[in-house]
């Protein structure tokens, strides 16, 4: 195999590569947008690409703890469920 072979096939591996990267970036971003629109968080997924998501950064709605240091909708720091200690 000459060099101009060895190129051409490099380009399209990082061709498909980046197009596949390309591709989980918009699935990801388009599922994170329908489950905010939807204020779908703490049930089901609405969709398989929102339950993939889900499960590709780890969220899930049984039993999940927010995030330290995140505050919910009333500011105080307490997540759904969460008893305040005043």
């Amino acid at each position: 195999m000459g060099s101009v072979e060895v190129a051409v096939a490099m380009v399209i591996v990082f061709a498909f590569a980046l197009g596949m990267a390309i591709g989980v970036v918009l699935i990801v971003s388009f599922a994170s947008r329908r489950e905010d629109r939807l204020n779908s968080l703490w049930g089901e997924a609405p969709d398989p690409a929102s339950a993939g998501v889900r499960r590709l950064v780890s969220a899930s709605a049984l039993g999940g703890l927010p995030v330290k240091g995140l505050r919910d909708h009333r500011g105080d720091g307490q997540g759904p469920g969460q008893e305040s200690e005043r």
